[in-house]
């Protein structure tokens, strides 16, 4: 069996074995920490950005020797297959172990956020750096959250790994590159003479040094008041998320339910996601809430249906808007509304709700031809049979996620994240898909009401 000197030896060869991938649109992704000395080479070498993604393992309930699969910093669960039916683990039954790892993962993130924004990975080639795979949990939950976030190819790098895991890659990843995976490997470190633990403030030193060599600067998402005048008689508030990306770009609405407002703490993580990659999103207060003017007859669903609609038609006549990709995420009452909206608005691109009160929306369900996302956290048991009829009525592109042990407000941290993380994932992939596969045409010059921001 090879031996390297170090990681960065190691590093060298694999920037070598990389060399085919330049010219390709890359983003380089490392697994901290010592994915990150191995990162920075890789980055050098092909002229690729880094990011980093922060996972942990996940141990089988009972025998916790055994690693079953790995969370991500977004509240992803991914699964080793063959492992987890060993063990008869599903993703459920992980929640509550993930709420444990999760909480770490956040402290941890907080303080490598702060230096590495996220990059969007879109339609890139992502390459996905560690020092050594031992049973692969980690670099297959790093290769599944980038799948979710929509890499065109997700290529799987390091220097060493153990047999076994690196067969396991090569059924998730697009490409695999191990050079050294010796059958009797006794350790990832017995591949190295010198392998030293690298704590989190080190790897925070290395990517500081990185990003200043090549000089970047971290785009950041910011936010815009806007207002739209509903029947000529009276303005409704909202807020968006302008991404850091050239336009123009898809476009999604919040519908906030009855007794929230366009600032929901659920609503905003999603938004900021969104503009992340490339999506604004637009925050409305529907009438008599937030900053919004209130209707002579109070707030009804036919006046959100109104806000809607104003909202939809003035953004489509947005020039920084693609007018085929707008799309609908809403909760509560307001999901209602969406509904019946995307049932009667055939434009409407994609939709995402949670926690919706149905009943009448169930009507409209079989019209929606939007691509739709149902999250029902499992302990609202009252919406269970609503969610479970809306899922049988929808078009054939729709998904029903259930998150078990949460409500509707998604109050705990790892079950909000997996809200967040799926809402996100839906819409900027359906987005981008009509986005990419619309025609061509001119933009409406049909007058709507006036906007402004």
């Amino acid at each position: 069996m090879k031996m390297f000197a170090d990681r960065l030896e190691a590093a060298r060869e694999l920037a070598d074995a990389l060399s085919f991938l330049a010219g390709e649109d890359l983003v380089v992704v490392a697994i901290p920490n010592g994915g990150v000395v191995v990162a920075e080479i890789i980055c050098d070498q092909l002229h690729a950005p880094m990011d980093v993604l922060l996972l942990a393992e996940l141990a089988a309930p009972r025998t916790p020797e055994h690693i079953v699969g790995a969370v991500d910093e977004f509240g992803r669960i991914s699964l080793i297959d063959t492992v987890a039916r060993w063990h008869h683990v599903t993703i459920e039954k992980m929640i509550a172990p993930a709420r444990v790892a999760f909480e770490n993962l956040q402290r941890r993130r907080a303080r490598f956020r702060a230096l590495v924004p996220e990059l969007e990975i879109r339609g890139k080639t992502v390459i996905i750096v560690a020092d050594g795979v031992a049973d692969g949990a980690a670099m297959l939950g790093a290769v599944s959250s980038c799948r979710k976030r929509g890499a065109r190819k997700v290529v799987a790098v390091a220097p060493v790994g153990y047999e076994k895991a690196t067969w396991s890659l090569h059924e998730t990843a697009d490409m695999v590159v191990i050079p050294h995976h010796p059958a009797n490997l006794k350790g990832i470190h017995k591949a190295f003479r010198n392998f030293p633990d690298i704590d989190d403030g080190l790897a925070l030193d290395m990517l500081r040094r990185h990003l200043a060599g090549r000089g970047v600067e971290p785009l950041k998402v910011h936010s815009i008041a806007m207002g739209f005048l509903v029947n000529g008689e009276r303005s409704i508030y909202a807020e968006a998320e302008i991404p850091p990306l050239p336009g123009p770009w898809p476009a999604v609405i919040f519908a906030h339910g009855r007794e929230s407002q366009c600032r929901s703490t659920r609503a905003l993580p999603i938004s900021f996601r969104l503009a992340k990659r490339g999506v604004m999103g637009v925050r409305i207060d529907f009438n008599g809430h937030g900053k919004s003017e209130p209707a002579p007859d109070g707030c009804t669903t036919e006046s959100m249906l109104d806000d809607l609609r104003v909202v939809f038609e003035n953004l489509r006549c947005d020039d920084r808007i693609d007018p085929s990709a707008i799309g609908l995420c809403a909760a509560g009452l307001g999901a209602q509304a969406a509904l019946r909206f995307a049932a009667k608005e055939d434009r409407v691109a994609a939709v995402a709700v949670r926690g919706p009160i149905i009943d009448g929306a169930l009507w409209y369900a079989p019209n929606i031809a939007a691509p739709t996302l149902i999250v029902h956290g499992e302990r609202d048991s009252a919406l269970a049979a609503d969610a479970i009829e809306l899922d049988r009525l929808l078009s054939p592109v729709h998904e029903l996620l259930r998150i078990p042990d949460c409500t509707r407000l998604f109050d705990d941290p790892i079950c909000r994240e997996l809200m967040v993380s799926a809402t996100a994932d839906f819409l900027s992939h359906h987005l981008h898909v009509a986005q990419a596969t619309a025609p061509s045409r001119a933009r409406s010059e049909q007058t709507v009401e006036t906007a402004g921001t």
